[in-house]
Order: structure tokens, then C-alpha cells, then sequence
């Protein structure tokens, strides 16, 4: 025949990618269902859903594409590293920031696409170059390094009632208890040369508001401190509080513990949201985070029932929780002191008590 089929020419390509994401998917329900990992397969799958890169990885070197195999190794590496904490920046946050690597990721792929040993290898040295550069710059970036330490300050003066309203930009916000004899609110804030705090205070109908918040750009990441930009708050242990947060990226550690509300809420876009609740008769709360995770420490024994809208989240509950369809309680939640409404669309929920 003048014609003959060649079986080594025109192959499509190879690509193991979804049996590997399967069976890893599998060992990980199989390992839950033994009892061989803490937590929940949910959680766990939040964690070190990072992985798929390197599942993405190793299809790419089975079809030579090593410019690409790099990037994805390097990528799944820091953002699974970014998942258990070893970064300053969250996994979210990073995505955020830094999307546009996956652009030039492209872009390195079709220029070194099928070149010569001395281009591939050329091709691998500039992802791995760039790779390196990513991770110093999530580790110690040279932006935001003239950040300006700001001291908050409101005096008490007998007050009752308190409406605080909270809203940084971007920032790892600490809210505890202070002494009886401390300011209404005080503690200090951390922003970049290039934002500026607002703050407001008034008196109506025997309420005393205050609001906290900034204006202006914010960049990433902050080499000048471990965890972005703080917002260390102290709140008198005295009036009853109106707490709102909205938070657009970063983390919230609110140690509510000896404080007393009859309002609570709090929004963030992307971040990581833990909350100690206070141990009081009555609470009802909202608590919202579009992408990252929520964690949420009850006082031990206290009746609770939370109303959870978790779009794709995974949910993870301690001893003495139970779930029904999106509905979480306590073993004694048929008069709950708390209720509480959580909607978390894309990430985890965790919930125990102290």
C-alpha cells in the first residue's frame, strides 16, 4: 500500500489526570470511612485541593510539556504549603493577588512549545526562575514596607449601648475583651502608607456609635510584618455591643469571650474567619464568608441550633454536634440560647465547643 498507518504519528494526547483525581478522591473518602484521618473527608479535601496541580503536573510530563509541568508543581506546592499555614498570605488571598501568573504561565507555553532540548530547557529555567520569584514574593514582597502603625482610642464615659461598625480592607483583624476600666474601644492598627483611617463617633437615642475603617489602595503582599497589616481591637467588657464586621480580604481571630451583644455580625469576601462565642443567656448571629473558611467555638454545653447555607463547603462538626440537611444543633437544641446563621459558599465550616 502507498498509504500507511503510522501508529506513532498523530496520537492524540495522553492524559491521566481525572483517573489520578479519582482515586485520590476515593482514598480519601475510603481512609475517612476507616477512621485513619482526623476530621472529616470534607475538610481534608478543602485543605489539599491544591493537589490537582500536581495531578496536572504529571499529565503534562507524560506529554513533554515541561514548561507547564513546572508551573503547575510550583503553583500546587505553595498553595497546599499556603492551606496548612506557612505562608502569611491564605490560599484564597493569593489567588486573588497573583491570577495573572497563570497568563504568563500560558504565555511561556506556547513559546517554548515543541522547541529544540536547548529551548525546553531554556523554557524550564524561565518557569522555574519565575516560580521562585512568586514564592519570595509571597514570603517578603517589597511593597507596603513604610506601613504606619495607628493608635484607636474611644473613652467610655458610662456608656450602655454600643453600635461598632468595623470595615478594613484588608488586614488580620484581633478583637478581644479588655479590662472594665480601659477605654470603650482602643488598640491599634497597622496600614499601608497609602490608606487612610476613618473613624466616626456620635451619641443618638442613648447609643453611642462608632465606626472604624480606611479608604484607599492596599498592596500584596506586606513585607514588612508576618500577618498583613493587624487590627488589634479591645473592647470594654461593660456595654452591651451592635458588632458589624465587613472585611474584604484576610483573617478575623474574634475572641468574643466576656463580651455582651445584642446585634453580632460579620462578612468576609476571602479569608479565614475563627470566632470564640461569649457565654451568654441569649445570642443570635450571622456570620458570612464567600470563599475561605469558618471555624466556630462554642462555650461547652451551650444549646445551639446554626442555619448553614454552604453552596459547595465542606462541614465539619466536633463531639455534640448533629447535622440535618443545612441545619446544625447541639444535643440540648430544642430551646437553643444561640442561633446563629452561617453562609460560607465556596470553603469550610468547622464547629466545636472550647
Amino acid at each position: 500500500m502507498s498509504e500507511n498507518m503510522s501508529p506513532s504519528k498523530n496520537k492524540s494526547p495522553k492524559s491521566i489526570f481525572l483517573p489520578l483525581l479519582i482515586i485520590f478522591v476515593g482514598v480519601v473518602f475510603l481512609l475517612s470511612n476507616l477512621k485513619l484521618i482526623p476530621g472529616d473527608e470534607w475538610s481534608l479535601l478543602v485543605r489539599i485541593w491544591p493537589i490537582i496541580f500536581l495531578f496536572g503536573a504529571i499529565d503534562d510530563l507524560l506529554n513533554k510539556k515541561w514548561v507547564r509541568a513546572v508551573f503547575n508543581v510550583g503553583i500546587g506546592a505553595i498553595l497546599i504549603l499556603a492551606n496548612f499555614g506557612f505562608f502569611p498570605m491564605t490560599t484564597w488571598e493569593i489567588i486573588v493577588i497573583y491570577w495573572p501568573v497563570l497568563l504568563i504561565a500560558l504565555g511561556l507555553e506556547v513559546i517554548f512549545k515543541r522547541q529544540s532540548i536547548v529551548g525546553s530547557l531554556i523554557g524550564v529555567g524561565f518557569s522555574i526562575l519565575f516560580v521562585l520569584g512568586l514564592l519570595w514574593f509571597i514570603l517578603q514582597g517589597p511593597f507596603s514596607k513604610d506601613a504606619v502603625s495607628t493608635p484607636i482610642n474611644f473613652e467610655a464615659n458610662n456608656i450602655e449601648k454600643v453600635e461598632l461598625i468595623v470595615e478594613p480592607i484588608v488586614s488580620s483583624l484581633f478583637l478581644s475583651a479588655g479590662n472594665v476600666n480601659d477605654s470603650l474601644v482602643s488598640g491599634n492598627i497597622l496600614l499601608a502608607s497609602n490608606e487612610e483611617l476613618i473613624t466616626g463617633e456620635k451619641t443618638e437615642s442613648l447609643i453611642h456609635k462608632i465606626s472604624i475603617s480606611t479608604s484607599g489602595a492596599v498592596f500584596f503582599p506586606a513585607g514588612n510584618i508576618n500577618n498583613e497589616f493587624p487590627w488589634e481591637l479591645l473592647l470594654n467588657p461593660e456595654p452591651v455591643y451592635d458588632l458589624k464586621i465587613k472585611q474584604v480580604i484576610g483573617e478575623q481571630n474574634l475572641d468574643l469571650i466576656g463580651l455582651s451583644f445584642e446585634e453580632l455580625s460579620s462578612e468576609l469576601v476571602i479569608g479565614k474567619m475563627e470566632v470564640f462565642l461569649p457565654e451568654v443567656d441569649k445570642l443570635d448571629a450571622d456570620f458570612e464568608c464567600i470563599i475561605g473558611e469558618v471555624v466556630l467555638i462554642i462555650p461547652e454545653g451551650t444549646p445551639v441550633r446554626i442555619t448553614v447555607d454552604k453552596g459547595i463547603s465542606g462541614v465539619s462538626l466536633g463531639e455534640g454536634f448533629f447535622r440535618e440537611g443545612n441545619v446544625i444543633y447541639s444535643e440540648d437544641a430544642r430551646m437553643p440560647q444561640y442561633i446563629l446563621d452561617v453562609n460560607i459558599p465556596i470553603g469550610s465550616l468547622r464547629v466545636e465547643y472550647q
